[in-house]
């Protein structure tokens, strides 16, 4: 049952969306000295059982959740299979890998700016699945195998490159993006090598082998980290260090990961049929330790995010259906203090659990 999820979930199609608002070419400068006090909670819904997916709001001082703000703001759904959002300069930007749209909004009364629609041109990818920001751009990894940079002051894709089949969640270090190349497509066969670009030329700077089924980059107190899914049966799924020289080192068994201040919050829950052995752990690039996690858990986790700007943690999870856990059932977000790991509220959700949770990136 788990594992036709995951096969169906990373299938895409091409569905277009009807509706565009009107542009307006407003510059896009990241406002440094303001802050929220609230995070952003993507929800991909379940597509193929007809439940939609949409942007909810987490209030850190309400306790309380605003769903579906999108919606609410312009009458219409962000589509189908919103996959991946970044809130930067004066914009929300959220990607929706099925309806193949990338939709721009107003980070404050969430009214739509414009909708692109990325089958018009799809030379730069069309199903975006992950998104950075950084210097005035938004970079967005395309499943269907591209990297493409989003001009936040025109709101138009300015370029694009190839990057290999199906390229997964990306990270920005040390000023570059680094790629992971999954083939999450090509079962059994998945991909082994990610890549570095540089993101003022939107070229390719190198190619390297990292472990099987790449998925995730991330960095943590310096240092860069990616998660390699494995083929979920013997091959396990793990979380690597990735050093200067382009090397790798096997940090923990790991399937889900996350920054977490100067250490990576790691819980393993492997793709197995029955009752799963489920480790929580925080790994310390420091000094080499993986020590066991005693925070209080979630029914089945779905997704780690540590706001640093406000000291929170937050675990998104499904809930359970039996032994296993429901897809189109709502789930929820718990909050955690970040200094010392108390529970703080849970926040209830839309179904199928998050598909990314972000706050403002300055």
């Amino acid at each position: 049952m788990k594992m036709y999820y995951y096969f169906a979930a990373m299938a895409f199609a091409a569905a277009g969306l009807a509706s565009c608002s009107e542009d307006k070419n407003e510059p896009d400068v990241p406002e440094l000295e303001k802050t929220t006090n609230h995070v952003y909670v993507l929800n991909q819904g379940n597509f193929y059982n007809g439940i939609e997916g949409g942007l909810s709001v987490i209030s850190y001082d309400t306790k309380s959740v605003a769903p579906n703000v999108f919606k609410d703001a312009n009458n219409r759904s962000l589509g189908d299979t919103p996959q991946c959002g970044v809130a930067y300069g004066s914009k929300v930007y959220v990607g929706t890998s099925v309806s193949n749209t990338i939709e721009i909004m107003d980070r404050e009364s969430y009214l739509s700016y414009k909708q692109i629609r990325l089958s018009e041109n799809p030379e730069n990818g069309t199903s975006p699945y992950s998104m950075v920001a950084h210097n005035g751009k938004v970079f967005i990894s395309m499943y269907d195998g591209y990297l493409a940079r989003l001009d936040t002051l025109t709101m138009t894709i300015d370029k694009s490159i190839a990057v290999g089949a199906n390229p997964d969640q990306i990270a920005l270090y040390k000023n570059k993006i680094y790629v992971p190349i999954s083939e999450g497509m090509n079962w059994p066969n998945y991909g082994t090598t990610a890549c570095v670009v540089d993101p003022e030329t939107m070229t390719i700077e190198k190619t390297f082998t990292v472990g099987l089924n790449p998925t995730q980059f991330l960095e943590a107190d310096g240092h860069l980290f990616c998660l390699c899914k494995g083929n979920y049966g013997d091959i396990a799924s793990k979380l690597y260090e990735v050093y200067s020289d382009f090397s790798i080192r096997e940090v923990c068994p790991a399937t889900i990961v996350a920054s977490y201040g100067d250490k990576v919050a790691v819980i393993d829950q492997p793709f197995v049929e029955g009752d799963p052995i489920i480790n929580y752990s925080l790994y310390n690039p420091q000094n080499g330790e993986v020590k066991e996690w005693g925070i209080e858990r979630p029914d089945y986790a779905n997704n780690i995010f540590y706001d640093a700007t406000k000291d929170r943690l937050l675990i998104s999870s499904y809930i359970m259906n039996g032994m296993y856990p429901s897809y189109d059932m709502p789930g929820y977000v718990n909050v955690y203090d970040g200094s010392n790991e108390s529970l703080l509220f849970k926040a209830d959700l839309g179904a199928a659990g998050p598909a990314c949770i972000f706050t403002h990136q300055k």
